[in-house]
This record gives C-alpha cells, sequence and structure tokens, in this order.
C-alpha cells in the first residue's frame, strides 16, 4: 500500500466529509432531540402511530417496527431509509472518483506515473475509503448518543458502538459496489448512476416484498432486509446473516475491483 496514495485520497475528500458530517450531526440531533416531546405527548404518539400503517412504515424502511421505542423511532424517522442514503452517497461518490474518475480526469496516469505499481493504488484507495466510511459512521454514532446524553434518552454507549460497526460494513458493500464499477469505467458518472439505482431498486424490492404476500421472497434480495437498527437499539442485537451479507459483499466486490483495475486500460 502507498501511504501517499492513502493520504491525498482523504485530502481530495475532506470538504465533502465536514458537509456530510455536518448535516448528520444536524439530522441526528434533531430527531434525538424530538424524542422525549413525542414520548410525553400520548395523545400525539396514539395520531402517529395511527397515520404509519404497515405500507407507509415499509416505504421509511420500518415495517413491522414499533414507533414507541428508541429504536424504532430512530429506524423510522432516520436510521432505516434516510441514513442510508445519506451515507450510500458519501461513499459512492468517494468510490466512484477514486478509480474511474481519475481515470476520466487524468490523474490516474499521473499518479502510475510515480514509483506506485496499481495493485497499491487500488489497495490504497480503498483503504482511505474505509477509513471514510468509518469517520461517516463515528459522527452518526456520536451524534446520537450525546445528544442522547443532553435530552435525556436513553441511548447506551455500546449501542452506540454496535451501530457505528455494523454501519461501518454497511457502508464498505455499497462503497465497494460502487468502487468495483468504478474499476470498469471511465468517469464516476457510471458507477454514481449504477450504485444509487441498485439502492432504490432494493428499496423498492423490499416495500412491494413487506405490502404484498405474493412477493414477499423479495426482501430476501433487498439490502434493506438485513440492516435492522432498531435492534441495535432495542435488544442490542445485530444478526449473525447481516455480518455476513455485508462483509461477503464488501470482499468480494472489492476483489471484482482489483482484478478489473489490473486488466484495464488507464490511458
Amino acid at each position: 500500500m502507498s501511504w501517499t496514495v492513502f493520504k491525498s485520497s482523504l485530502q481530495l475528500r475532506r470538504t465533502a466529509l465536514l458537509w456530510y458530517s455536518i448535516g448528520i450531526t444536524a439530522y441526528g440531533w434533531m430527531i434525538v432531540a424530538f424524542y422525549p416531546l413525542m414520548e410525553e405527548n400520548l395523545d400525539y404518539m396514539e395520531a402517529v402511530e395511527a397515520m404509519f400503517s404497515e405500507e407507509l412504515l415499509a416505504v421509511f424502511g420500518g415495517a413491522g417496527l414499533d414507533f414507541a421505542t428508541i429504536g424504532g423511532f430512530l429506524g423510522v424517522e432516520y436510521l432505516s431509509l434516510m441514513w442510508v442514503f445519506i451515507i450510500g452517497a458519501a461513499v459512492i461518490t468517494f468510490a466512484a472518483s477514486a478509480l474511474g474518475g481519475s481515470v476520466d480526469d487524468g490523474t490516474m496516469e499521473l499518479t502510475l506515473a510515480q514509483p506506485v505499481s496499481r495493485l497499491q493504488v487500488v489497495l490504497s484507495r480503498y483503504a482511505a475509503l474505509a477509513v471514510y466510511a468509518a469517520l461517516l459512521n463515528f459522527v452518526t454514532a456520536a451524534t446520537l448518543y450525546l445528544p442522547g446524553l443532553l435530552h435525556d434518552v436513553d441511548i447506551p454507549l455500546d449501542a452506540a458502538a454496535l451501530l457505528a460497526a455494523i454501519g461501518w460494513v454497511m457502508s464498505m458493500a455499497i462503497g465497494g459496489f460502487a468502487y468495483a464499477v468504478s474499476a470498469f469505467s471511465s468517469g464516476s458518472g457510471r458507477a454514481v448512476a449504477a450504485s444509487l439505482g441498485a439502492i432504490a431498486a432494493m428499496w423498492l424490492t423490499d416495500i412491494l416484498g413487506n405490502i404484498s404476500e405474493k412477493f414477499d421472497w423479495l426482501t430476501d434480495v433487498s439490502m434493506f432486509h438485513y440492516w435492522k437498527p432498531n435492534e441495535v437499539f432495542d435488544s442490542l442485537h445485530v444478526a449473525s446473516e447481516s455480518w455476513a451479507v455485508f462483509g461477503v459483499a464488501a470482499v468480494v466486490f472489492f476483489a471484482v475491483a482489483v482484478i478489473g483495475f489490473m486488466r484495464r486500460d488507464v490511458v
């Protein structure tokens, strides 16, 4: 691995990291601060629960969740869907520009003109992606835990840490897919479109699988079926299949990226 390539990859995304972190902080803090107000107002709670039908909950990635618990509330309002697209956009744009984007703007040719191999480049930039994703997940967990202390919302430190861990693995699965597409592309647009399109498609299949008994099997092929942040906060648990699906995806997509980039023309 090349430390220079690794460091420069992160430096190029430091502004994006700052803005994503600010956005995540503001959103997470707002949701946590609102929970006690809702919890204390039973009439409002009942009205919200009546409004959120199973179909509507499925749209927000919260099918089967108990809106009254902190895990269910965070899931419906933030983590089950909105956060996935926010983090997804962050890691996808990073991964898309790391290989294909660099080929398109001519910087990859300059990078490889240095005493660094293709393997070192692809390893270093994936390592940078892993650190980038880890930082965003740390910010997510911290800006749920700290506001919880201030607003008297019970968000255990171990639950926040577990969320950061499984969130990072899921982020790497998403980023790994974009990285693999980027390895075969000249330009970042295709990788961004394909990756965001894949997330949107899995979201739609998850909705259809949850609202239709005929198509309930579709949930098994959606990443949202394995992303259950409510269980982290309500029972401090992450299913083993979630670790396996996201972990295997991250490794396989990285391997595909290495093979593709080693064989492609970058001129």
